[in-house]
């Protein structure tokens, strides 16, 4: 019988191998004063214990029989409880990428306790801090969430090794065809500017070097993947334009890598939203209030869109820097003092959207956190800034 536990964290663990279970047990035991860890053997026992409490996580080894079935069913009827995967060495490349597709997380086995324990404790403080009870009823109706885009995920495991090579990262691409073409197409454009065309993923790395392809990837993945649809390609080059301003402030720094990323995640809740709840974004794309756009997506959705993205980049395990500017980029902090990626990202969108709007009160509002904010970066215009924001096309290779 499951017994109720009340004030703790609700972990469920999952695998068919009893033994495995007997050493996880063992070596979580640590963590038994905060969490309530539910080892079960069979996909009955899991949906069990799932619908007799709000669990956090849910820890599945990827040979389970049915394990797909079984994790797009959590992912229908629980979306907002973090889906992770324990994979061995053993399991094929096709395989890993559909269980990527069902999951937040991948976990290499054997399972590292504390890699566990960041990612439940992670969630938790999402729950609490981001996630409002109208936050939840917004993701619940939003179905499944989305898993951290595929080919980003894997050079992100790959670039992790200090060894890795730039042949092998070009290799990772290679196998996506279309990924490489949409790639090759961003690299080409008008926001990079390169002093020659690039025509293949071998000289785009090292031209460019891994970490501004993966931002590439990134932006790829999220705004022309097969979920991403028609209402993406706008939210795609407002990123890339905030990327490229985001560049401007902190390229010169080694923030520079983890800027460009956030210009580019910045607007991931209104991706979501556009995908997800395409009649809300309608509505709220077609009023003509003057409104900002947080104070209407509130009344609508008791959300934001920069609170939804926070909470899926955390589910990502993204770096912390980029949860806390993604969720604050339309409320930079009043007492912000430095220049960092989140008072950067809340500047670029001030002035992002003191550009677009025609209402008086809220461009005199939008000019005082301008000018509060630029303080803190005296070395770049805000002419330079406002140039990287203006309007520019993708051009077709």
């Amino acid at each position: 019988m499951v017994l109720r536990w009340l004030g703790v964290r609700h972990v469920i663990v999952f695998s068919e191998d009893g033994q495995a279970l007997e050493g996880l047990r063992r070596s979580l035991r640590v963590f038994q004063n905060a969490w309530a860890t539910h080892f079960v053997e069979t996909a009955g026992a899991a949906l069990q214990v799932l619908m007799e409490h709000p669990a956090e996580a849910l820890i599945c080894d990827s040979r389970v029989a049915g394990v797909e079935a079984f994790r797009s069913e959590a992912r229908d009827r629980w979306p907002a409880v973090v889906r992770a995967v324990m994979c061995g060495a053993d399991v094929a490349a096709e395989q890993a990428q559909r269980l990527t597709r069902l999951s937040h997380q991948v976990l290499k086995k054997p399972l590292i306790p504390g890699q566990l324990f960041d990612l439940v404790e992670r969630t938790a403080l999402v729950l609490a801090t981001v996630r409002s009870e109208r936050v939840k009823v917004v993701l619940s109706r939003l179905g499944a969430l989305p898993a951290l885009p595929t080919t980003y995920a894997r050079l992100s495991e790959l670039t992790a090794n200090p060894n890795a090579s730039l042949d092998e990262v070009a290799s990772v691409l290679e196998q996506d065809p279309a990924i490489t073409a949409n790639v090759l197409r961003i690299i080409n454009s008008a926001y990079f500017g390169l002093p020659r065309r690039v025509s293949s993923v071998r000289e785009t790395v090292k031209l460019l070097g891994i970490q501004p392809l993966k931002n590439i990837v990134l932006t790829v993945e999220l705004y022309e993947g097969p979920a991403a649809g028609k209402s993406a390609k706008a939210l795609q080059l407002d990123a890339l334009a905030r990327a490229c301003a985001m560049r401007e402030l902190l390229g010169r720094t080694p923030m520079a890598e983890a800027a460009f990323a956030a210009g580019i995640l910045a607007d991931v809740g209104r991706l979501l939203i556009a995908t997800r709840l395409p009649l809300d974004m309608q509505a709220m794309t077609s009023d003509a209030s003057g409104r900002a756009r947080e104070v209407i997506e509130r009344e609508r959705l008791g959300s934001t869109h920069a609170e939804l993205g926070g909470a899926l980049l955390s589910l990502w395990n993204m770096p912390t820097s980029l949860v806390e500017a993604v969720t604050l980029h339309h409320s930079p902090p009043d007492a912000a003092a430095t220049a960092n990626v989140p008072t950067a990202l809340a500047l670029v969108c001030a002035i992002e959207e003191e550009l677009s709007t025609s209402d008086t009160r809220r461009s005199a509002e939008l000019t005082a956190t301008i000018d509060k904010l630029a303080q803190l970066f005296p070395t770049v215009t805000l002419q330079a800034v406002r140039r990287q924001l203006a309007p520019r096309e993708v051009a077709v290779a």
